[in-house]
């Protein structure tokens, strides 16, 4: 049989640039990276004994028999090799997408132990093929074993990524189906049409590259801005350690100034920083990972190791990074975690060591291990973030009044609405637990919204009137504020529930983050409604008094904070405080009120208006104060 020999070549050629390309990329050491680099390996020797069995039977037939026999046999080892390689690659795709670790099972062997068999067998009665004098023959088993056990393999991995399917992306999942198809089709060819003209590993080489270049894109793993992996790939990464429960140390490193930088240096200096930091981190263990917002993690897998990574981390750190040649101000905390804290998902471990790295009173020691406290905590935390997101998504929503005592009328005259979210597990939360978070992301917008209309709800299914209430406060975040469709919104909302704004006073605390044009554009078209203005917690910080002066608030919130002070070490000083906002015409609400004394003195001596605080009630759900004001208030509502 003479054999045609250019479609082997171009194969080899294929299967060494694809080798060279995959070994040449940065890619994680994935089960499945690795099975389908050992895959090609197995391709390249094939080929290159195939190529030699050939050239032999051509050019030396009937010589160096005993060399023939031996190349052919390597031939076919390779070959079936080859196939429960491939099969095992899928099974190892499968279960990485499937979030599984694949484990080696002995019936995975079966159908390559029985092949092996029938080659060992086939040296002593050529049920194969043969190599004699008249060079290279078949045998009578060939067609039976070589195709259908190729197929067979295929078969099976192929079921493997069918029960996986929904994990699997199509566009890898039609990648392999397409790779195994032509793989099928040109082996099938060789064997059955045309035996002498090699192209059965053109097949497998190119089905191979379809299969890189699906499989194999690093890109996603990769930060570019960092030259280190991404949270993708940490992901992909220590899911695998994790389900194999293979060892690990992993040491996360914190840029506590992160912030400053960005604000200090700019974006693109910022990010030199952060190649720097990464380039000199991956030259210690190549498993680095640039995760987010100057939070960096090297993972060691060898316990010999730790040690010395922890050392060598501690230098990099220790050396001195060039900001626009000046040495920059850059600090650092450190952590650690391992197979002793038992994570069940690098999701966890990274929000845990997120949490606990960021706590704005941090007491750990260079690279202290997570602890069990610490897991407690951060899943406290997402717990409570699962439930005040989903409050907001299905009603969990409640608003709690606080009453507010006029002592013009000496009975309760107004209340202020606060937010409370109900959660079946965790009961009541506060508002200090979840504001700030719906002000990071927006959802306060959302949330407000639902306040709001709760508090014009109240105020139409009621008879403020009968009730002895004059208006409802309700709280307005910076960020509601800063929204141009906010006034045309609120206006909206109360037409829909049929309510008069008179019955509603807009308490806004951050005054400093909002311009005069901010103010005014919020404030008029509400104002001509009806609706009056408040300052809120004044005294804190945020509200300058000679600016509040000339905007149109009528009300001004005196925070607790100036009064408890006040009973503490008494001075002039909150009296003519007092003086001052009576004199520019504010009616004045202090808030803590808790003691009678308080009470006395800010009626008597700083002739306050409104007062607010234990005294009175803490803030009650809605029935609650109904119940309140009928008790309080309804006696002397008439007069």
């Amino acid at each position: 049989m003479h054999w045609s020999m250019e479609f082997e070549v171009v194969s080899l050629l294929i299967s060494v640039l694809l080798l060279a390309n995959v070994r040449s990329i940065k890619f994680l050491p994935l089960k499945s990276a690795l099975l389908f680099i050992n895959t090609i390996i197995i391709e390249v020797l094939l080929i290159i004994v195939d190529l030699g069995a050939s050239w032999m039977d051509d050019a030396l037939k009937g010589r160096f028999i005993g060399l023939q026999i031996f190349l052919n046999t390597a031939y076919f080892a390779l070959m079936f090799l080859l196939a429960i390689s491939i099969h095992i690659f899928m099974n190892a795709i499968a279960c990485e997408k499937s979030g599984r670790y694949y484990h080696h099972k002995p019936y995975d062997f079966i159908l390559y132990a029985a092949t092996d068999v029938f080659l060992f067998i086939n040296l002593f009665n050529g049920m194969i093929f043969t190599v004699g004098t008249d060079g290279y023959q078949r045998g009578f088993l060939y067609y039976y074993l070589i195709y259908p056990y190729l197929l067979a393999e295929m078969a099976i991995g192929s079921i493997s990524i069918i029960r996986a399917r929904k994990q699997i992306a199509r566009r890898i999942r039609y990648s392999i189906y397409l790779a195994l198809i032509f793989m099928a089709l040109t082996s099938a060819y060789q064997v059955f049409i045309e035996p002498g003209r090699l192209m059965m590993n053109l097949g497998v080489s190119v089905s191979l590259v379809i299969i890189y270049m699906a499989f194999m894109n690093t890109e996603n793993d990769i930060e570019h801005k960092t030259s280190t992996f991404n949270t993708i790939g940490f992901r992909r990464y220590m899911t695998e350690r994790l389900l194999g429960h293979k060892k690990f140390k992993a040491f996360f490193i914190q840029i506590t100034s992160y912030s400053s930088l960005l604000s200090m240096y700019g974006r693109d200096n910022t990010d030199r920083i952060l190649r720097h930091i990464g380039s000199s981190l991956t030259r210690i263990r190549p498993f680095t990972f640039y995760l987010h917002s100057g939070l960096y993690a090297v993972v060691a897998t060898n316990e010999r190791d730790f040690a010395t990574t922890e050392s060598r981390i501690s230098d990099v750190l220790s050396e001195k990074i060039f900001i626009e040649y000046e040495p920059g101000d850059i600090s650092y905390r450190t952590l650690a975690a391992d197979t002793s804290c038992h994570f069940d998902n690098p999701g966890e471990m990274l929000s845990v060591a997120t949490d606990t790295i960021r706590k704005p009173v941090y007491e750990k020691s260079p690279f202290e291990l997570i602890s069990a406290e610490d897991i407690s905590d951060s899943e406290k935390k997402a717990k409570l973030y699962k439930a005040i997101y989903h409050a907001v998504d299905h009603g969990g929503v409640r608003v709690y009044y606080q009453p507010i005592y006029d002592n013009t009328c000496d009975r309760i005259s107004s209340a202020e609405a606060l937010s409370r979210i109900y959660d079946d597990e965790l009961g009541l939360i506060y508002p200090d637990s979840f504001i700030p978070l719906f002000e990071q992301d927006g959802t306060i917008l959302k949330f407000g919204r639902i306040m709001y209309e709760n508090v014009c709800r109240f105020i139409r299914d009621n008879d403020m009137e009968a009730l002895g209430l004059h208006y409802i406060e309700v709280n307005l975040s910076p960020i509601q504020c800063m929204q141009s469709s906010l006034p045309g919104d609120l206006i909206t909302i109360a037409d829909d529930y049929g309510i008069d704004m008179k019955y509603l006073n807009f308490e806004i605390t951050e005054t400093a983050a909002l311009s005069n044009d901010m103010l005014l554009h919020l404030m008029t078209p509400l104002i001509d409604r009806g609706a009056t203005f408040s300052v809120d917690d004044f005294g804190t910080g945020y509200s300058n008094l000679i600016r509040v002066s000339t905007m149109p608030f009528r009300i001004i919130k005196i925070d607790k904070s100036i009064l408890w002070d006040y009973f503490k070490n008494r001075d002039d000083m909150v009296p003519r405080i007092y003086d001052m906002m009576h004199h520019k015409g504010f009616d004045l609400v202090t808030e803590g009120v808790e003691t009678m004394d308080m009470h006395i003195w800010l009626k008597n001596e700083a002739r306050c208006k409104y007062e607010q605080g234990y005294l009175y009630s803490k803030p009650i759900d809605e029935q609650s104060f109904i119940a309140y004001l009928r008790e309080k208030n309804v006696p002397h509502a008439a007069s």
